[in-house]
């Protein structure tokens, strides 16, 4: 029995049998719960339905749950007639039941894309949960942060998103109901990769897959994403053998679309391992799979994961065949993800390529690499404006694209397809002048030739087993990157290059700096001065940005993000650029050593660098936080 405080007052009662015998809408609502949990959504819908097709009054209790059912299952015309139903301030309401009806209202609403009104229910379920007895309601507020994400990432606040998350995994550890903990783990999984954090996608994937039932359908989906996540970011052994464990659950136990997603799944994940001719066996046995079956969401991903795998193998005239059929099918559809419309593009753009339409392909491509920079496909993307830029002689822009491509793998851990035709790319980077970007390129190009030496198995049959493949993974890389036994390796960058030097070495390698700014001991040197950065954390990661960026310079929105804190939309922004470059012109002790420049055109941006006169060293780890060993 749930405790009082989950039930409506007076707790009402419903018919149980002929026998006259009732059951406590406090006892419905906790076996709901766990239905829930199980992924049993349609059945507690209908259940619900029947119970309340006899009753003049619909109790809250059972309102909410069905409200959220009607969401689950994808019937969001009734779930919105039901909400519009139900009394838009409901007094007389238990809190915790209030608060449910508000976050299902915020989802409606972020769905249809009122992003106020997702806001404003958001914060009534939070007045509401405020009322509630203390300790009650955790899953209410899982739900709350979970909603909260989901709209911060629709409106493209990724700060924000990333702290609803954080939020949600706090509540999350506190669940004491253990029927939940997969399906909120695998929503947490969601939310991550959507953050661009395969990482920790890939760990609550894992926390998923370790609380279902070994060949449950429950189980078939956590292998299916953590594949997708491991395959991103280079552990390609692991992410083919979950992907074979999906397709072969699903074999068993979910013949149909489901089966044919499984086999996508796998084609995903042989793409991202450069065996493209895999992952075109994986397709067509998807397509044969899913036969006459009607799922226009499926068939377009197919097409264009086809039509990517094919560009890879410079087969142009059948991948533009494929490319015009993904188009077509992104036609009938009415909704697609910013995901998938990105992807769209980075395929279309791997067609012009394949096809020798350079030209083409950059234009296509440069009106989107900078929409969702931080996603994977625009990590290809640009890698593909990169190759082209290349071809064509335009360094500067082939620079430019595989330096962004580099910063976005480097901080989430993305392992981009197509490694070996971008070797060229990847050799430019090694020039860069940010370590992260050189840092990157070594990784990348270890991988390459790792991947050259081994010699992989035949791609799997058509029905394959769980058997796990031999590929190297990221962590061995990281391997092949530690130094000797006994010496400890830097980068030293200076305004020529970025030189990987013995700890030892470093007073060699800094030499003839007058500005030296050292991330081991978090101090700055200029000529004889030292500072120490241990009390401004602030203006330590800005200061090294600025000698990272010392070509181009730091844009105010660049600098604020650098700083950390409020945000370039809080109200303060401009206020706080000119103090951030002022304390750090105190810093340096020298008004002329930071530059305020203007990008050319009629809205060229202000940016702000450090003047070319000034010799520099900057000294950092061999390993980032973001790309350390794991």
């Amino acid at each position: 029995m749930l405790p009082d405080t989950r039930r409506t007052v007076p707790p009402p009662a419903l018919p149980n049998g002929a026998n006259g015998d009732v059951v406590s809408i406090a006892a419905c609502a906790q076996l709901l719960d766990r239905l829930a949990a199980s992924d049993q959504a349609p059945f507690i819908a209908g259940w619900i339905e029947s119970v309340l097709s006899g009753r003049n009054r619909t109790d809250p209790t059972l309102a909410v749950r069905l409200l959220r059912c009607y969401r689950e299952t994808g019937r969001i015309d009734r779930a919105r007639e039901l909400a519009a139903s139900l009394p838009s301030a409901p007094a007389s309401w238990t809190p915790l039941d209030a608060a449910r009806l508000a976050i299902e209202r915020a989802n409606l609403a972020t769905i249809d894309g009122r992003a106020d009104h997702a806001e404003a229910e958001l914060r009534v379920a939070a007045r509401a949960l405020g009322a509630a007895p203390k300790g009650a309601g955790l899953r209410e507020q899982l739900d709350m942060h979970v909603t909260q994400a989901q709209l911060e990432i629709k409106l493209d606040r990724l700060p924000g998103a990333a702290h609803a998350l954080r939020l949600a995994e706090h509540v999350a550890e506190r669940l004491d109901d253990l029927a939940w903990r997969a399906p909120v783990a695998m929503t947490l999984g969601h939310l991550s990769m959507r953050l661009s954090d395969p990482r920790a996608a890939a760990k609550h994937y894992a926390a998923a897959l370790s609380r279902t039932q070994a060949r449950a359908a429950a189980s078939m989906t956590a292998h299916g994403n953590l594949a997708i996540a491991l395959g991103s970011i280079g552990r390609f052994e692991e992410g083919r053998h979950h992907s074979t464990q999906a397709i072969s659950i699903a074999h068993e136990l979910a013949a149909g679309w489901r089966h044919a997603d499984a086999h996508d799944v796998l084609a995903i994940v042989e793409i991202a391992a450069d065996r493209p001719i895999a992952a075109l066996q994986a397709i067509d046995e998807a397509l044969v799979v899913l036969g006459d079956i009607d799922h226009g969401m499926l068939r377009y991903q197919l097409a264009v994961h086809r039509t990517w795998a094919l560009s890879m193998l410079g087969r142009s005239q059948s991948a533009k065949q494929w490319l015009a059929r993904a188009e077509k099918l992104r036609g009938d559809l009415t909704v697609v993800d910013a995901i998938d419309e990105q992807d769209l593009v980075s395929t279309r753009a791997r067609a012009f390529e394949a096809s020798g339409q350079l030209r083409e392909a950059i234009d296509e491509s440069l009106t989107h690499a900078q929409e969702l920079p931080e996603a994977f496909v625009t990590g290809s993307l640009n890698l593909v404006v990169g190759r082209c830029a290349l071809a064509l002689g335009d360094e500067p822009l082939a620079r430019l694209a595989v330096e962004r491509a580099a910063l976005s793998g480097d901080r989430h851990g993305w392992v981009f397809p197509d490694r070996e035709v971008s070797l060229p790319l990847w050799q430019l980077a090694l020039k860069s002048g940010d370590s992260r970007v050189v840092r990157y390129a070594e990784r990348t190009l270890a991988l390459v030739n790792a991947m050259s030496a081994e010699t992989l198995p035949a791609p799997p049959p058509s029905r394959v087993s769980g058997a796990r493949l031999s590929s190297p993974s990221t962590a061995d890389l990281d391997g092949m990157n530690e130094p000797t036994e006994g010496e400890t390796l830097i980068y030293v960058t200076t305004p020529e290059r970025v030189t990987r030097v013995p700890l030892a070495d470093m007073a060699k390698a800094t030499a003839g700096a007058t500005l030296v700014v050292d991330t081991l001991a978090h101090a700055l040197r200029v000529d004889d001065r030292e500072v120490s950065l241990e009390r401004r954390r602030a203006l330590e990661p800005l200061v090294v940005q600025l000698l990272r960026r010392a070509r181009e310079g730091l844009s105010a929105d660049e600098i604020l993000r650098a700083a950390g804190g409020p945000g370039p939309e809080s109200a303060d922004a401009e206020h706080r650029v000119r103090v951030l470059i002022s304390r750090v012109r105190d810093l340096l002790g020298d008004p002329a050593a930071i530059e305020r420049v203007r990008d050319a055109g009629e809205h060229g941006r202000t940016r702000y660098r450090l003047a070319a006169n000034v010799r520099f060293a900057l000294v950092e780890p061999l390993f980032s936080s973001s790309s350390g060993p794991s």
